[in-house]
């Protein structure tokens, strides 16, 4: 289990710049009181700074930072470092910086580099400096979201009062709690899919009609290819019978042409003895 061991406050609200305050955190219950503005709210912020990235409520202006005026600085810069237990017992420090500068007739309040430091037997791994990153690696390490942080471990005393708030604010707030979005995302997101595959199941629908059409086609040319070439091998084999009939009458027409002219030889020769028998 996860949990918060040190708090560590330089330059916010009542905290001056000067020296670095450092709360420990015991197990399982820690109790923060104290009179009214000693800073027991400042705490809930800073933790909530540190874990979320969150600034406080009416924290424009540079409001959550200790005034550069009280300090007789132009510039203040704010840090707070908190050191946790992860849900595996991994041991980390993040810390948080921000500055806030005093021109003359202006003041403007800017975010600086933080870092996630993983402390492992004496040695410090800086896993993340990008604040981005920070916002959302702090409450995984966590175990919990940083609505709940917000909304419900960490709640500031200005906005206790959601639960009372109305229907419609009250419901989003409990969506982002649950993380009812990511379901509604994921339910939004299956709508879309079913839409497109069913877009692409009608045309994969005309494309099938269309091949079962092409299909019959070429199996109708089978068939007729395969008519035609059985009708145009009959006509080849009608073809060589032909040709072998004409070879045997060709050859019985050379026979009968030879034992013809062989007759006419003979007719020629009686023709002649009886002509030679006539004159003598």
């Amino acid at each position: 289990m996860s949990r918060i061991e040190k708090l560590s406050i330089l330059g916010v609200r009542s905290f001056g710049p000067q020296h670095q305050e450092t709360i420990a955190f015991n197990t399982p219950l820690t109790l923060i009181v104290g009179y009214n503005g000693s800073g027991k709210t400042t705490i809930i912020e800073c933790l909530k700074y540190a874990t979320t990235g969150e600034l406080p409520p009416n924290s424009k202006g540079g409001a959550f930072i200790h005034d550069p005026d009280l300090a007789g600085e132009k510039d203040v810069r704010a840090q707070v470092k908190v050191s946790f237990r992860s849900t595996v017992g991994e041991s980390y420090v993040v810390t948080r910086n921000v500055q806030l500068m005093v021109k003359k007739t202006t003041r403007s309040q800017k975010t600086l580099e933080g870092s996630l430091l993983l402390r492992n037997n004496g040695e410090r791994h800086v896993i993340s400096t990008r604040v981005m990153e920070l916002d959302r690696l702090v409450p995984e390490k966590l175990g919990v979201s940083p609505a709940v942080l917000d909304a419900v471990i960490f709640c500031h005393q200005d906005e206790s009062l959601w639960p009372m708030s109305e229907p419609a604010a009250l419901k989003k707030r409990f969506d982002e709690i649950f993380e009812a979005m990511k379901y509604t995302k994921v339910i939004d997101n299956l709508k879309v899919l079913r839409k497109r595959k069913g877009e692409e199941l009608r045309e994969l629908k005309l494309q099938e009609a269309q091949d079962k059409a092409n299909k019959e086609r070429a199996e109708k040319v089978d068939r007729l290819m395969a008519q035609l070439t059985r009708e145009i091998q009959e006509a080849r084999d009608k073809c060589d019978e032909l040709l072998h009939q004409m070879d045997e009458e060709s050859v019985r027409i050379k026979e009968n042409s030879s034992t013809r002219r062989m007759q006419l030889r003979n007719c020629g020769a009686v023709s002649k003895s009886c002509q030679s028998l006539i004159r003598s």
